[in-house]
C-alpha cells in the first residue's frame, strides 16, 4: 500500500467522540490522520504504560492481536462515518495474519486503510505498522445497520 497520503480537510473535521466508536478503554483509535477518497489512516498511542501491557502477559507484556483487529474494525467504521452513514457498526468477519510482536517500547500504531463501500456493507483492508516495521494486516467487512 502507498504511504499514507497528507491531512485533508475532511480529517480535521472528524472528531471521534461524535461517532459511534466505543468509548474508555474499548476506542483504540486514538486520532484519524488522514483521509482521502477511498484511504484512511488513524494512530493508536501506545507506550510501556498503556493499560494492557500489565495484562496481557505480565512477564511477556505484547500488543493483543485481537485489539489490532478491533482497531481496523474501528479505522473502517470512521471511514464509513465519514461517507455519511449512521447507525450500529457490526463487524461481519475479519481475517488478519500477523508479521511481528507489538511490544512496549511501540510508542504509536499507525494504520492505513483503504475502503470500498457496497449500500451498508464496508470492505477494508488495513495495514498496521510500529513505527516503520508491518506488523499486521486484517481484512474486514463492516456493516453499518440501521439504529434501532
Amino acid at each position: 500500500m502507498p504511504p499514507a497520503p497528507a491531512l485533508g480537510p475532511l480529517a480535521r473535521l472528524l472528531d471521534l467522540d461524535a461517532t459511534f466508536l466505543p468509548v474508555a478503554q474499548m476506542r483504540q483509535i486514538t486520532r484519524v490522520t488522514a483521509l482521502d477518497g477511498p484511504r484512511i489512516t488513524g494512530e493508536v498511542d501506545l507506550g510501556a504504560e498503556h493499560w494492557v501491557y500489565p495484562q496481557h502477559f505480565p512477564d511477556d507484556p505484547i500488543f493483543p492481536g485481537t485489539l489490532m483487529i478491533e482497531a481496523a474494525g474501528q479505522l473502517v467504521a470512521l471511514w464509513a462515518w465519514a461517507q455519511g452513514h449512521r447507525g450500529r457498526p457490526r463487524l461481519l468477519r475479519t481475517s488478519a495474519s500477523f508479521h511481528h510482536p507489538v511490544t512496549t517500547s511501540t510508542a504509536r500504531l499507525e494504520l492505513r486503510a483503504e475502503v470500498q463501500g457496497k449500500r451498508h456493507l464496508q470492505f477494508g483492508k488495513v495495514e498496521l505498522f510500529a513505527d516503520t516495521t508491518h506488523v499486521a494486516t486484517v481484512e474486514t467487512v463492516l456493516a453499518v445497520l440501521a439504529s434501532v
